[in-house]
């Protein structure tokens, strides 16, 4: 007869377990899986050098799941591992977590208030993890996730699945091929997250109308995506980076998105809702991969219908998209307000618009909303600065008297140094044939299909 752990204070996990599943006692024990393999329940064992995982189990709160260095764990087909205490997988070298070949692996789910994850040096194949800690987080850093196969949650590869005031940080991991969206979050259940220093590239391969960093921003946690590069897979219904507050909720948060290279997607970087966003310093090139321009292809896509969204933007690079900047609704955007330096809202601009258009016309600005956008100190695509020629690239007011009007002059004094500086930084981004395979070369490094850097 199999053991079954009673716990006077089991958590939500352990609440759906069933009889025949281990649990942990949540006594504060650390367990490796060479010792879960001993435990009869867990059914653990060596194949070829491997654990192979082939029952679920539940680590409870208060004890820990470790990975130890170079072990490689595979899961068996729907295996779902629940932990409501910590995961640590933090090799010195190397782990792989991955699925037992031919099979849908489902991964880890934690659901418990106060779970943990810490990852680092760790690659995870087909499996990915569902969050759903309050108090807890997940802090990942140079890691791979890599063909996430959906089965776990079909939100995305790193799912959170409840509010959570947990300090999450993703640094220089790398998302490669997943299914869906590679880190995502509900609707109703805002995270305080840092994305930095990764690289994305083509997730959301079954191509559904989820982009790759996919994330509700409201309440009070702050979100911060810096530094990464979001490049896509050609795919029609897949964009870059999207934030929103479709519910309309109460927010005192900002979401940073800076320094970013985000490149060949549907389109590059939408705000939906009432959401307060910084986008400063990114490069948003080549989103053209919507396959009708009225539903998409912008660089950056705003929308806010009740008008308490606002976004500050400038030093981007927006170059080559169906639609440079879209507003809709009556957001309140500032590209660039330059007449007063020592106002609150002063922004010197600084953006470059560059071939932005399509059915033969160039937009750099669309304003299909009724409130007036800022957009001055910034370079256009025309070949003087002037009022006349930029009116050519901007779509507001003066084109349709419904809308609101985009202020954009005075434009940029030193157009030249800001264009050469951005358009040469982005050139290192793109795919080749190299020796025979295929190399995705990101900010000077190269990496191969899998995700994996070339030496």
């Amino acid at each position: 007869m199999k053991k079954f752990y009673t716990l006077l204070a089991v958590s939500a996990i352990a609440a759906t377990a069933f009889a025949d599943e281990f649990i942990s006692p949540g006594n504060g024990t650390t367990y490796t899986l060479e010792d879960l393999s001993k435990i009869a329940d867990c059914q653990i064992s060596k194949v070829n050098g491997a654990w192979q995982l082939d029952t679920a189990f539940t680590i409870s709160a208060g004890d820990v799941l470790k990975i130890q260095n170079n072990e490689v764990v595979k899961f068996n087909d729907k295996i779902q591992v629940n932990v409501a205490g910590k995961l640590d997988c933090t090799p010195a070298d190397t782990a792989l977590i991955t699925g037992v070949e031919g099979t849908t692996p489902k991964g880890f789910r934690m659901y418990a208030d106060d779970a943990n994850a810490v990852l680092k040096n760790t690659r995870m194949e087909l499996v990915g993890i569902t969050f759903g800690s309050k108090n807890g987080a997940i802090v990942a850093e140079n890691c791979t996730f890599a063909d996430y196969n959906t089965s776990n949650a079909s939100g995305a590869c790193l799912n959170f699945s409840a509010s959570s005031t947990g300090k999450n940080v993703i640094d220089g991991c790398t998302f490669i091929n997943g299914g869906t969206a590679a880190i995502g979050n509900g609707a109703n259940t805002p995270i305080g997250i840092v994305i930095k220093n990764s690289t994305f590239i083509a997730n959301n391969t079954k191509n559904s109308n989820r982009p790759q960093i996919n994330l509700t921003s409201y309440g009070t946690e702050d979100v911060e995506i810096l530094n990464n590069v979001i490049l896509g897979g050609h795919f029609t219904k897949v964009g870059g980076i999207a934030v929103s507050n479709m519910m309309g909720y109460a927010y005192s948060n900002k979401v940073t998105v800076k320094g970013n290279i985000v490149k060949e997607n549907r389109y590059g970087i939408t705000m939906t809702g009432p959401v307060n966003m910084v986008i400063e310093d990114n490069q948003i090139v080549d989103n053209i991969y919507e396959t009708n321009a009225m539903n998409g292809g912008s660089g950056l896509s705003l929308y806010d219908s009740a008008g308490k969204g606002k976004v500050y933007i400038k030093g981007n690079l927006i170059e080559n998209n169906l639609w440079g900047i879209t507003v809709i609704g009556t957001p309140d955007v500032n590209a660039g307000k330059v007449e007063n330096p020592d106002a609150e809202d002063y922004n010197p601009g600084q953006n470059v618009f560059k071939n932005n258009g399509n059915g033969g016309v160039l937009y750099d600005v669309y304003n299909n909303g009724t409130s007036t956008v800022y957009a001055q100190g910034n370079t256009w695509n025309v070949d003087e600065q002037t009022a006349e020629k930029i009116e050519t690239v901007v779509f507001h007011k003066v084109d349709d008297a419904n809308l609101g009007e985009v202020i954009f002059m005075p434009a940029a004094t030193d157009p030249t140094a800001i264009n050469d500086v951005t358009v040469n930084s982005v050139a290192k981004a793109h795919k080749y044939v190299e020796n025979g395979q295929v190399v995705i070369e990101v900010a000077g490094v190269k990496y191969n299909v899998a995700g994996q850097v070339i030496k």
